[in-house]
């Protein structure tokens, strides 16, 4: 097998054998996160799946890299097809006149996964082929030679078609051996997005945007990341003890290896359309911003800004198609302003958003935790909002529409004690106080839904500390002037819990107790009429946004589809921080001689 080695790469701009590329239109450059950091601890000898490598180190010390900061390491430009790209090498003085062979080939999402299913499989010996296949030889191939001080400038790579595209720069050594120089990737897409959006927002409002531009639009899945400028960073450590199952992968204390199940065949489950978004968003962090991915052809997205601090972020939005993949990204700077300083430029809103969002009422001292949720509201439908975190005691919140409001966000609130919306404790033994925020103030109503449940968990040692009757527990609902008894229903259990289901006629304060002698709301026979607290104004927010509900089917095929824009995306971001095995050739060749 061919020996391979890897150059070395320093923080250095001028020659820290770094690849930037040229860019035709400044204002189409996309800030990369800030900054990349790379840490290696682990054997300085490695050997996994036919292939091995020795790295220039101390057994024990860990080998970091640095990506330079500078803006043009920091930033990535975006070309359309008709713009020639170009690149430059800012390589070191002990190169120069060096000649260099550059591979230039396209990356598709089969290309990822089968990188992952190679490395799940333990079979990454025959790297050619696994290349050729991956790429589907869709890659060219220029040879150059290297200038003064080991630099190459301006060089022309024509006008690729639109597609996301990976630079690979090797040196044939005499002995046949093949070292690379560097690395890194482009994006051309097929159009330019014109992305709508408030320069600024006040906190607690939903950032709503509305995206044009591309081409054969409404076959195309948008979506968008917002990220606090502080959070936009890649700290990457990988951790190893020399065997695939004790390496871990770490990007901004997430790892991703557990995180995706990568090691396991089941990783591509974590790829469907909500899985994923789940997945970003705790890469991203909580409270560090929002996500959102809307349906085919839905060109207007609302990102939740209610978990979000005042600061300045950063909005990176993409167009997939599932037929072409990538085609189109932009970015935009959005501030966050404490209210009453806010001077937006208005907002794009839309169709997706009609349901409408703001904030809580429930003064934050009083919250313990929070879970949101955000579905499509359409007429006709059973809505179901599940909140998978298990932050609080709901589960989730149920109700037929009849009404289409598009995006609607439901958030659960439980709190540290009585809400003072609530003038009065409801009867009986507390378990939780709570707060069911569905749509604006006014939207959950019986105009609007019906059939309403909430599904909710009480935990066992609580009932046997309390010496509490299972059949005592009730839901109770405040409807503006008492506490209410909710028809309430055990469900299931396990180890840990029991779990209730209660109908409600709206959506406001509650309280879960081992109640006695309240007034009892009888079981629903038509359209309910409680309503919702006036007061407490039902404002919603997303941290993480879920799609509607469909046919698993459906489900699975979108999300992979746009589980490739994503895998896309990331690629195009996160290729600037690829490891660089520095391997040292000279202690090699000395120990060969002894």
């Amino acid at each position: 097998d061919k020996v391979v080695y890897f150059q070395s790469h320093t923080s250095d701009p001028a020659e820290g054998n770094w690849i930037t590329m040229g860019c035709p239109n400044e204002g189409r450059r996309i800030q990369l996160p800030q900054p990349i950091k790379l840490t290696y601890s682990g054997p300085k000898y490695v050997e996994y799946g036919g292939a091995a490598g020795t790295l220039n180190k101390d057994e024990e010390e860990s080998y970091t890299i640095t990506y330079p900061s500078t803006n043009s390491y920091t930033t990535l430009p975006v070309y359309l097809p008709n713009e020639d790209v170009s690149m430059y090498f800012h390589g070191e003085t002990g190169l120069e006149g060096e000649n260099v062979d550059i591979y230039l080939f396209k990356l598709t999402s089969d290309c990822a996964y089968g990188l992952l299913d190679a490395f799940q499989a333990g079979d990454i010996e025959n790297l050619n082929t696994l290349f050729q296949d991956s790429v589907d030889e869709e890659y060219k191939k220029y040879s150059t030679q290297l200038g003064d001080c080991g630099d190459l400038s301006d060089y022309d790579l024509e006008c690729p078609g639109e597609g996301q595209y990976c630079i690979v720069m090797v040196q044939q050594n005499d002995d046949g051996s093949m070292t690379v120089l560097s690395s890194t990737a482009f994006v051309v897409v097929e159009s330019e997005l014109c992305v709508s959006s408030p320069s600024s927002i006040k906190k607690g409002d939903e950032l709503d945007i509305s995206i044009t531009g591309a081409a054969n639009e409404n076959a195309c899945t948008y979506g968008a990341i917002l990220i606090k400028e502080q959070a936009y960073k890649a700290n990457i450590e990988i951790n190893s003890d020399g065997t695939r199952d004790g390496t871990s992968v770490i990007i901004n204390d997430l790892d991703l290896i557990d995180e995706f199940d990568i090691t396991s065949s089941n990783y591509r489950s974590k790829l469907t359309r909500n899985e994923l978004q789940k997945e970003i968003q705790t890469l991203i962090g909580e409270g560090n911003g929002a996500i959102a991915i809307g349906e085919a052809g839905q060109k207007t997205l609302s990102l939740t800004a209610f978990d979000l601090p005042v600061g300045c972020y950063y909005l990176l939005v993409g167009a997939y198609n599932p037929e072409k993949g990538l085609v189109g990204l932009s970015q935009l700077e959005v501030e966050i302003k404490s209210k009453g300083n806010s001077n937006g430029n208005g907002n794009s809103g839309g169709k997706g958003g009609s349901g409408g969002a703001g904030g809580s009422p429930e003064p934050a001292k009083n919250v313990k935790s929070k879970e949101l949720c955000q579905q499509f509201v359409s007429n006709g439908h059973r809505i179901k909002f599940e909140f998978t975190k298990g932050a609080t005691s709901v589960g989730y919140v149920e109700f037929n529409a009849k009404k289409t409001a598009g995006k609607i966000t439901t958030i659960i609130e439980e709190l540290k004690g009585k809400s003072p919306l609530t003038p009065t404790e409801p009867e009986g033994e507390v378990y939780k106080h709570l707060n069911i925020w569905v749509g604006n103030g006014g939207f959950a109503n019986s105009n609007n839904i019906e059939n309403a449940i909430v599904g909710f968990r009480v935990s066992k040692e609580w009932i046997t500390e309390n010496h509490i009757n299972m059949d005592a527990i009730t839901l109770q609902h405040f409807n503006g002037d008492q506490w209410d008894s909710l028809k309430t229903d055990k469900v299931d259990e396990d180890d840990e819990y029991l779990y209730f289901e209660a109908e409600t006629p709206g959506f406001s304060p509650f309280a879960i107790t081992a109640s006695k002698n309240v007034l009892e709301i009888g079981e629903k026979t038509g359209d309910t009429e409680g309503q919702s607290t006036s007061d407490a104004g039902q404002q919603d927010n997303s941290g993480a946004v879920v799609g509607s509900e469909s046919s698993s089917k459906e489900n699975v095929e979108s999300g992979l589809k746009i589980a490739s824009f994503f895998i896309g995306f990331l690629v195009i971001i996160l290729t600037g921080a690829i490891i660089k095995k520095e391997i040292d050739q000279n202690n090699e060749d000395e120990d060969s001689e002894e």
